[in-house]
């Protein structure tokens, strides 16, 4: 079984001890199979409308289905960025092109939907972090939003309009300095990360 990952630092293993630690690596031993990390820290659903110094942050999550595997199941997580620091506006769910939030979900479920069927897809919502109902997310923006449990909702929304699978497991985790699963107000560390792996673990295997 092959199992891709595509995502942002969470999925790249911030903050885990060592690679080995972090939740795909635990994923693909909990499933003895193997699972293709695609996480890119500080990535985004939609696009960004003024780039980063560093072009690899501006690999937005549509743009990077084309380089990816055939894969028995393919699991999305991300979308905190989107709230934390992108400047794509909301948009609306009509959106088609990824320079909007909900645009950017409709064209990354339209790439995934070009090359894996539906029943292989699994997304994650974001998990709680500190401040998401801040307006201003980081502060690396000069305009309002929604907060996170927005972003959350659309998409919540765009997955149930095309029939996909998601999982929220923010409770499982709980709130960052409230529970012992995370290293700062974002990332998991390598006990959040094993508790995910399980999840997707339990979650794969009774498929």
């Amino acid at each position: 079984m092959v199992i891709n990952v595509l995502g942002d630092s969470i999925t790249e293993g911030a903050l885990a001890s060592s690679e080995n630690k972090t939740f795909v690596s635990v994923l693909a031993n909990l499933l003895n199979c193997q699972v293709n990390n695609f996480g890119i820290g500080g990535s985004r659903i939609a696009r960004q409308q003024a780039l980063f110094i560093n072009p690899r942050y501006d690999l937005f999550f549509g743009s990077r289905v084309k380089d990816m595997p055939k894969a028995d199941y393919v699991v999305v997580f991300g979308g905190t960025n989107d709230y934390g620091h992108g400047d794509a506006p909301i948009g609306n769910k009509e959106d088609e092109t990824p320079d909007t939030f909900y645009g950017g979900m409709n064209y990354l479920v339209s790439e995934l939907l070009k090359k894996y069927d539906k029943d292989k897809l699994l997304f994650i919502l974001p998990l709680y972090r500190e401040n998401e109902d801040d307006p201003l997310g980081d502060h690396l923006r000069d305009f309002k939003t929604l907060p996170l449990q927005g972003y959350r909702d659309i998409m919540s929304e765009v997955l149930q309009s095309n029939d996909i699978e998601y999982l929220d497991i923010k409770d499982k985790l709980g709130r960052p300095k409230e529970t012992d699963y995370f290293g700062d107000g974002l990332h998991p560390n390598d006990k959040g990360h094993y508790l995910i792996a399980e999840i997707l673990a339990r979650y794969i295997k009774a498929l």
